[in-house]
């Protein structure tokens, strides 16, 4: 998670308590929290394999509109993965103190044309958690974390397991560095990430990654960058051009 929204998750929302957890979606349509890398996909994998129908992608972007706020990757590259999903995109520009009434907002809307769940791809991190149940349980949603508690390896073994390609797209600077940019989530790179000492999942932000072809895309994403840059204390690919190929 970004150090952007571990600070809008703190302290707030909380009061709204937390919602009996969701075991099955049983045919309700839901939106997902959409950062366009691996946790995302798999939850909206998940919840489509427990009887979920997905009636959005949701993703806050910066408010310039260009690219998303949490991973950084450009509104193309989201529209691309929406496009090969076939699921539409929803987006809203905002900073990180409008962050929460933003989100609210969007829900809201989802919520009036019939959406009943928030799906999400949060593993461990229980101040989020908190936040994410607050805020659909504001707009009368149901929450549903199919990742919450789950190992980090069976995590990563069955996102390899199922073909889904995701690659790094950015790396915390103070645990990480650049060379890891660029590569493929396999074996080996799952291996170097944890003789780096970092979590393998990186829940808490170790590195973020973009999925390019997973078994509920029906084409892949090709990806092109120039080098890489810094921003905020993060080695960052810098430019991420999307193309569709059918498969």
């Amino acid at each position: 998670m970004s150090e952007g929204l571990r600070e809008s998750c703190r302290g707030r929302s909380k009061d709204a308590g937390r919602p009996s957890d969701l075991t099955s979606l049983d045919g309700r349509l839901f939106v997902c929290s959409w950062s366009g890398g691996k946790d995302a996909y798999l939850a909206l994998q998940r919840a489509v394999a427990a009887g979920g129908r997905p009636a959005a992608l949701l993703c806050m972007l910066h408010e310039d509109g260009r690219c998303s706020r949490g991973h950084g990757l450009p509104l193309a590259t989201l529209e691309a993965q929406a496009s090969a999903l076939h699921v539409p995109l929803v987006t809203h520009a905002t900073t990180w103190n409008d962050y929460e009434g933003t989100f609210l907002e969007a829900l809201r809307s989802l919520r009036a044309i019939g959406v009943e769940a928030g799906v999400f791809g949060d593993i461990d991190l229980e101040e989020h958690r908190e936040w994410v149940d607050g805020v659909c349980a504001r707009v009368g949603l149901r929450a549903y974390l199919p990742l919450w508690q789950a190992p980090r390896a069976a995590i990563v073994d069955e996102l390899l397991a199922h073909g889904v390609e995701a690659t790094i797209v950015a790396v915390d600077a103070g645990r990480l560095d650049a060379t890891f940019l660029g590569r493929r989530l396999s074996p080996g790179v799952v291996a170097d990430l944890a003789a780096a000492g970092v979590d393998i999942c990186g829940e808490e932000g170790e590195f973020h990654t973009v999925v390019t072809f997973a078994p509920l895309f029906g084409c892949s994403i090709a990806l092109a960058w120039s080098g890489y840059e810094e921003r905020d204390g993060h080695y960052v690919l810098s430019y991420i051009a999307p193309s569709q190929t059918t498969i």
